[in-house]
């Protein structure tokens, strides 16, 4: 496995990086489904200990240190975070509670899960099964949610929405591209009362559902505006700009025509060739480009910038497209 990725799987499609579990079928539960991410085991606490001094023979004594504790792993031990007593485990087996308040809404499946960073990151995406097609796009796109740990780190177990164009997983949220935020993120803090806001968690599928909505209504709004190849290389030297004079030395001239070319050449790929002459077709030849083109420095910082995080680059690909189109 890379070395950030610990074990995964990926319902019928390969991995970008050609390794994890790969099942035909979906997961008939939350217990199946943590076993093939690797997630069989669960985040512990164990208390912290200090050097209280020596015994008479000589031997040390060990002794607690009050306020701290231990995250550790159930199979291995290991540690994974020190952490204050404030914070409380969200383990495998409690965010079946998260995911049960998602399947008990129709047409939910698990798509992917894995575990990261030694076992200190975990996560699980759930397809909502409602295909949305738009004239002259030959992929199709589909709401998932997904489902984020961190065990001691800072940040919370957090259920967020996305959606991805199947064909080439470019991810787009219609708060995303806009560069804002709805309410379709739950955070569930490492608290002891995180689970107050389990109901709130089965709202989540409402709000995915509004949000598709929303974007339908932004791609369709996109799709309608033509553009030239002028308009196409303006914003192509724009969303990829070069360094101002004095800052540019050969290399770095190199990698921002290389960065352009690959631009172009998305736009003539089959994934984007029928709306590459839209105000659309850019926007999702960046996101392509932001998602599979341009490098990451490990597979957790790819996977947040695909599935987890909001991607700021992708609304400022929606604003250059409008404010080219309007000049």
């Amino acid at each position: 496995m890379p070395a950030d990725v610990e074990s995964m799987f990926s319902v019928r499609e390969m991995p970008w990086h050609r390794q994890g579990e790969v099942p035909h079928e979906y997961p008939g539960s939350w217990e199946e489904a943590r076993k093939l991410a690797g997630m069989a085991w669960d985040p512990i606490e164990e208390s912290v200990y200090e050097l209280g001094g020596v015994d008479e023979d000589g031997q040390p004594l060990y002794q607690p240190i009050e306020g701290w504790k231990r995250i550790a792993r159930s199979d291995t031990g290991a540690t994974l975070w020190i952490s204050r007593d404030s914070y409380t485990v969200i383990d495998h087996t409690e965010m079946g509670e998260i995911v049960e308040a998602v399947l008990s809404q129709p047409n939910v499946k698990w798509e992917t899960g894995g575990v990261l960073d030694e076992g200190r990151a975990v996560w699980c995406l759930a397809l909502l099964d409602e295909p949305i097609s738009l004239p002259g796009d030959p992929s199709t796109t589909l709401p998932y949610i997904a489902l984020t740990n961190r065990h001691g780190q800072p940040g919370a177990c957090t259920l967020r929405a996305t959606a991805v164009r199947i064909v080439c997983a470019n991810t787009f949220r219609a708060a995303e591209l806009e560069g804002d935020r709805t309410g379709t993120t739950f955070s569930f803090i490492h608290k002891s009362n995180w689970r107050s806001r389990i109901e709130e968690a089965r709202e989540a599928v409402t709000g995915v559902r509004r949000e598709m909505r929303e974007y339908v209504e932004l791609a369709r709004e996109l799709l309608d505006i033509r553009v030239t190849p002028r308009h196409r290389e303006r914003f192509i030297a724009e969303f990829v700009p070069m360094p101002p004079e004095g800052l540019v030395t050969d290399r770095v001239a190199r990698n921002v025509e290389e960065a352009r070319q690959a631009l172009r050449d998305i736009l003539g790929s089959p994934t984007t060739a029928g709306v590459a002459d839209t105000a659309y077709g850019l926007v999702q030849a960046s996101g392509e480009y932001l998602d599979h083109v341009r490098r990451a420095r490990s597979w957790e910082t790819k996977l947040g910038r695909t599935l987890i995080r909001p991607e700021p680059l992708k609304a400022k690909a929606l604003t250059l497209v409008r404010e080219m189109v309007r000049a």
